[in-house]
């Protein structure tokens, strides 16, 4: 079973699309590669595939759909109105599935939301048109169009999983059961018998089961040598049945080879020498070369544990199916495929790994320029598809715009880079502050100046002198003599450790906000500071008393919330900073006043900024109009610096918090 047809309306960012899936003449599935900027829908699209899946497959297995304690079951991707496109009052997707056996087959799925009725959906969808689709049009609906015989026989004899991305949060749309789902590699005999397909269909975590499906492939591989009377001689097996085990070996092996770029075979460590059994080894010389799986690197590892998974889902319906590659039948759905890859993993390995197994259907998201250049010397320009979000246009390798981008960035690097060393490398010996942010600077820059000119700080800020980065975002229209840059906490980050590997003339000290874990831990210390050497310091933004409770907080949140929210007018619009728990989880403010077009920033738990650009304004519900009333971070910190006279009576005071630090690091005289 492939998919055939797959339409999304009034979705998200995603207004109308209807995407034919592409296929050889041989029958055999393309791959398509969905890319786009950020929002653009391409997990939301990939949501609805997934949702088909398990829906289909819960027809006759019941470990695939969780129950809801009553007659139903949980949805994997539960209908929420708040996913309707804004301006739209309904939603719906349809998943059209066809057989390689058959082109007549037809089954599928469909989701709906809003008031919509079932014939307008029918005018518009043939697969709908063919089905006996019913709905109230205005209540929630979703249903999958399969007989439970043919269920049975696709989920068992294909294989299907889904390779989310590593993130910190769930989906929103995501049921609680699905994202706390364990594999269960050892059921009972009774449970295979019982309507279970025991292979989850959202792959998380599987080194464990990959390396115990490893230890049964290499034991079905060997065999029993015994000493005669005329020499070496295989016992307890037929040496036929030894040659085709030994192949599905083989087979494994070659997919490590292809991540390694050499020949490789696995080999045995003895039992308690570390966590796993295996090493690897180089077929030309028998040496290891990897003393355990667990050696590998992130990217070696997530790569092995993806195309592992597929020939162990199918080895589970088929052992044969482990024998030869090209005879494995499935889809296989990976959002964000570079994911903790390479440059080389992305464009040479990659490409390769997928072209193994044929008879898969790959649909693929991505960000990355090189894995369609790989892609496109390995299928060739027509071996594949890609598809552009929202609108799923077609489009070629070539006009995906991250090539642009990509090329833009490295043309630029070489000035970008003269521009940062000319404005650290100045004549001035005074300690360098770089911030996290075009803002940040300029908060903490206001701040000194205040609490400096308090005569109570005149002792403790006597003789502290530091200067400041100052930049602007890259596509600020200030004049260009300003610098300009782009930063993040993983620029920042990269800055950090690229000046802390050379000598410094002065000293440079990285500030970061303290919203992510990551860069706590990279920049952070608990002793206050971070020492790299040459010069280089590093620290996050400690937490003031009044944010105790909400810990991961950007520059922003050393104010009080009432001087956060404090108003402006600007062209005879009211504006202010708008907080996150402000909203519910739908952009609703609490009030049922506002809408805040930024919902992943929105929530009773969240504390984030509302950057008010046209992108993520806020608006009145009743305002025709729609006029912003969010006001941008920059304008809040531009108006605190320069001293805009709603902001006069802002309270500094938490701000010392960070000046303690600094001083801390101007004092201290090693120069290690």
């Amino acid at each position: 079973m492939y998919i055939k047809q797959l339409s999304a309306v009034h979705m998200g960012p995603i207004s109308e699309v209807s995407i034919i899936f592409p296929f050889l003449e041989s029958g055999n599935p393309k791959p398509l590669i969905i890319v786009g900027e950020n929002g653009t829908g391409k997990t939301t699209l990939l949501s609805n595939v997934v949702d088909s899946l398990y829906e289909l497959a819960g027809k006759a297995f019941h470990d695939v759909t969780e129950s809801d304690g009553g007659s139903g079951h949980q949805y994997f991707k539960a209908i929420s109105p708040s996913e309707i496109q804004i301006g739209q009052n309904y939603m719906y997707s349809v998943v059209e599935y066809t057989s390689p056996r058959n082109a007549e087959y037809s089954v599928g799925y469909v989701l709906k939301s809003g008031t919509v009725s079932a014939d307008q959906v029918k005018s518009s969808n043939s697969f709908c048109a063919n089905k006996k689709v019913s709905w109230n049009d205005k209540d929630n609906y979703k249903v999958a169009f399969i007989k439970k015989e043919e269920s049975e026989t696709i989920f068992g004899r294909s294989v299907f999983c889904y390779f989310g991305p590593d993130r910190y949060e769930k989906p929103a749309w995501m049921g609680e059961k699905y994202y706390q789902q364990d594999e269960n590699m050892h059921p009972s005999v009774k449970e295979r018998w019982s309507g279970q397909l025991r292979k989850p269909i959202t792959v998380r975590n599987v080194n464990d089961q990959t390396l115990q499906w490893l230890l049964d492939i290499i034991a079905d591989s060997r065999c029993d040598i015994a000493q005669t009377q005329t020499g070496l001689q295989i016992e307890h097996i037929d040496a036929g049945n030894l040659l085709l085990q030994g192949a599905a070996r083989k087979n494994v092996e070659k997919i490590m080879s292809e991540i390694l770029g050499k020949n490789v075979y696995f080999g045995l460590n003895y039992r308690n020498k570390g966590r796993s059994r295996f090493n690897i080894c180089e077929s030309s010389n028998n040496s290891m070369i990897i003393p355990s799986l667990d050696a590998l690197s992130t990217g070696q590892s997530a790569l092995f544990n993806i195309f592992a998974t597929i020939v162990r889902y199918s080895d589970d319906n088929n052992i044969y199916n482990s024998i030869t590659l090209s005879q494995i039948e499935g889809i296989v759905i990976i959002d964000e495929v570079e994911l903790h890859l390479h440059s080389n993993l992305q464009r040479n390995t990659l490409p390769k790994l997928m072209k193994l197994f044929p008879k898969v259907q790959f649909v693929i998201t991505t960000h990355s320029p090189l894995f369609l250049l790989g892609l496109e010397e390995v299928y060739g320009s027509d071996g594949f598809e890609i598809r552009e979000m929202p609108n799923g246009d077609h489009i070629s390798a070539e006009a995906f715009s991250e090539f642009q981008k990509a090329y833009t960035f490295l043309t630029e690097t070489k000035k970008y880079q003269a521009e940062i060393k000319a404005a650290i490398n100045t004549h001035t010996a005074n300690p360098l502050i770089i911030t996290e942010g075009s803002t940040d600077w300029k908060h903490m820059k206001a701040a000194f100046t205040n609490l400096s000119a308090a005569s109570e700080n005149a002792e403790a800020y006597k003789g502290l002198t530091f200067d400041f980065l100052e930049y602007e975002p890259k596509q600020s229209s200030t004049k260009s003599s300003v610098l300009k840059m782009q930063m993040s906490n993983t620029e920042l980050t990269t800055m950090c450790k690229y000046f802390a590997s050379i000598p410094q003339p002065r000293k440079l000290i990285f500030v970061a906000d303290a919203d992510d874990t990551t860069t706590n831990r990279e920049l952070g210390s608990e002793t206050g500071y971070k020492k790299w050497g040459n010069n280089v310091y590093s620290f996050t933004i400690p937490i003031p008393s009044h944010r105790t409770e909400t810990p991961k907080i950007c520059i922003e949140h050393y104010y009080s919330d009432d001087d956060i929210k404090t108003p402006v007018v600007i062209n005879g619009v009211s504006r202010r900073i708008y907080l996150g728990n402000e909203f519910d989880a739908t952009g609703i403010s609490l009030d049922k006043k506002l809408f805040c077009v930024d919902r992943n920033s929105c929530g009773p738990d969240k504390i984030r900024v509302i950057d008010g650009t046209s992108e993520k304004r806020v608006f009145c519900i009743q305002d025709d109009q729609k006029a912003n009333l969010a006001l941008p971070k920059m304008d809040f910190a531009e108006g605190v610096l320069n001293k805009r006279p709603e902001y006069s009576n802002v309270d500094f005071s938490s701000f010392s918090l960070i000046f303690d630090i600094i001083k801390q690091i101007c004092n201290d005289t090693s120069n290690e």
